[in-house]
This record gives structure tokens, C-alpha cells and sequence, in this order.
């Protein structure tokens, strides 16, 4: 267990620190607790560690030991509300410090360019958000995307602090950081003017879509940190996460399939574009920036959006 763990823990933590000890006894209590045979680390888990297991019945599970109590407590009541619903991993159970998860098989997460062009993969990707936009939250009571939004900014400003030092590029991320303020601005006046708060996944990104032959969409949603508000929000997220060419043809042509008003997704997908530039992490750097100083996006940033008409829906 001691050897799996050393895998899982990240480069930067030290033994005076206690993450190596503590990490250790997180996954001793959940192995007892559920009787698992740990086997080994997964990709994937920034803030999370997430490793591989079984249990006595020989079920092929997934333990992950979130950043924070909050954070376990939020993603196991979003799974609770989103059971049934065949959009999402299924929580086999849960601790205040840990997750049991059922493996998605073949488990291959949805590629960031796909083969096909990324118009291929929209019909998936809208059954997915439906099927969990539909869903009625529980009794957690969800962080709004007012209340978030603060925190998504300052984790752009970190990382471009983090890559600039990384790659030892001073200026990386420099013209998304110069138009947070701008973005901001209009993330306020979008959500001052929303409708129909919905249970929105908060992460939904290529990177946390995963293949599941057993689903209904073949198809399965991961690592949500579950948030309220505009489907909107949800969808130029999506399309942010494209490459910056794709970015803004993807958030239009979602914001039809789902039946979300197209002026407030494009609106969000500025928003969210300039954070993903302002992270500064993107292969595609030189082609975000040239994005989000362009004059399209430009007015996107400085457009008064009307109120959100979110269209219900069906059935």
C-alpha cells in the first residue's frame, strides 16, 4: 500500500507536511472499510487522488480520496441526484474522506481533438446534458456560479503564475490576464440576468468524459464540482475546453442541439476563454490569444446580454 501510494502522491509533497502519512491512513480506513484490494493509481486526478480497486464481490471500482471534505461532500451528492440518470459515474458509496466508484469500461476519456472534427461527438455530449440537467437537486445545498466564479478566476491567475515560472515565460498568459477584469464584468451581468437555475455539472470538459459501453450514451460524466446555475455556463465550458480554432463554432452549434439560447453561451464562451488563456497551460497558447483579443470576442465581452430564455427541454 505504502509503494501505491508514493505513486499517487504528487512530486511537490513532503514528508514534513504529512500528505505521505495522511494519504496512507485515508486509503488503509477505505480499504477496511469496504474491503478493497488496491491496486493502482489512476491518470487524471489533479486535485484528487484516484486509484484503482476491487472489492470481495470482484467488482471493478474506482477509490478517490478528493482535495477536501467539501469537495467529497459535493461531488457524492451530485451522484446521488444525478443516480439513475445514466449520464453519470455510479457512486457505490461514500465517506466524508473518500468515494467508491464503479469503473466506467472501456474507461478511454474523450479526446480533446477527435479524429472526426468536433461537430462528431455534440450528439453524446448533449444526451449527457440533458440527462443530468433534468435531474432535481437533493437537499445539499449547492455553491451557486455567483459564488464560484471568484474562485475560477483566482485558479486562472495561480496557474499562469505556476506555468510562467514552469516554462520560465514571463509574459505567458499575459493578454487573458489583462481582460479577467473584462470578463468578469460580464460574468456578473450574465448571471444578474439568468433564469431557470439547473444542477450543472461545474467541470464539464472533454478530460471528464469518459467511455461507458454499460451507459445508456456510451458515455459517462467524472469529477463534477457540482455548481447552480445557467445551463449557458455549462455548454461554453464545453467549448472553451476546444481547440481555440473549434471554440466558438462548438459553442453555437451546442447551444442549438441543447436548446439553450445561443447569444448567452457565446457570451460564456468569451468569458471562459479568456480564463483558459489566462492559465496559461494550452498548447495552443498563440492561437487562444489571438482569439480573445479578436474584435468577435471583443464584443462579446462589452454586449449587454438579454435575460436568459432557456428553452424547456423535452421529455
Amino acid at each position: 500500500m505504502l509503494a501505491i501510494c508514493k505513486q499517487m502522491a504528487s512530486p511537490e509533497s513532503s514528508a514534513e507536511n504529512g500528505v505521505m502519512s495522511d494519504l496512507v491512513e485515508r486509503v488503509r480506513e477505505a480499504s477496511s472499510r469496504w474491503q478493497l484490494q488496491v491496486r493502482a493509481p489512476l491518470d487524471g486526478g489533479s486535485r484528487s487522488t484516484v486509484v484503482a480497486a476491487s472489492d470481495a464481490q470482484g467488482r471493478d471500482l474506482v477509490l478517490k480520496l478528493p482535495a477536501t471534505r467539501n469537495a467529497a461532500h459535493a461531488e457524492a451528492a451530485a451522484l446521488r441526484d444525478w443516480a439513475g440518470s445514466g449520464a453519470a459515474v455510479v457512486l457505490v458509496d461514500a465517506t466524508p474522506d473518500a468515494l467508491l466508484l464503479l469503473r466506467s469500461r472501456p474507461g478511454v476519456l474523450m479526446p480533446w481533438r477527435p479524429e472526426g472534427g468536433p461537430t462528431d461527438r455534440l450528439a453524446a455530449v448533449t444526451e449527457l446534458l440533458r440527462r443530468l440537467w433534468f435531474c432535481t437537486p437533493g437537499r445539499y445545498r449547492y455553491p451557486t456560479l455567483a459564488k464560484t466564479y471568484p474562485d475560477n478566476e483566482r485558479t486562472a491567475r495561480e496557474d499562469a503564475a505556476s506555468e510562467r515560472r514552469r516554462r520560465d515565460e514571463p509574459f505567458r498568459g499575459e493578454a487573458g490576464l489583462a481582460r479577467l477584469p473584462i470578463a468578469a464584468a460580464s460574468a456578473e451581468r450574465l448571471i444578474s440576468t439568468a433564469s431557470k437555475p439547473t444542477l450543472l455539472h461545474g467541470d464539464f470538459i472533454t478530460k471528464n468524459l469518459v467511455s461507458d459501453a454499460a451507459g445508456p450514451v456510451g458515455w459517462a460524466v467524472l469529477d463534477p464540482i457540482p455548481t447552480i446555475g445557467e445551463a449557458a455556463a455549462e455548454v461554453a465550458a464545453f467549448a472553451a475546453y476546444h481547440p481555440a480554432e473549434s471554440i466558438l463554432p462548438v459553442a453555437e452549434a451546442l447551444a442549438h442541439e441543447v436548446g439553450v439560447d445561443p447569444g448567452r453561451v457565446l457570451s460564456w464562451t468569451a468569458i471562459w476563454s479568456v480564463h483558459q488563456a489566462a492559465q496559461a497551460w494550452r498548447d495552443d497558447q498563440e492561437q487562444l490569444d489571438e482569439l480573445i483579443t479578436s474584435a468577435p470576442v471583443g464584443r462579446l465581452l462589452r454586449t449587454w446580454p438579454r435575460a436568459s430564455r432557456t428553452k424547456a427541454l423535452p421529455n
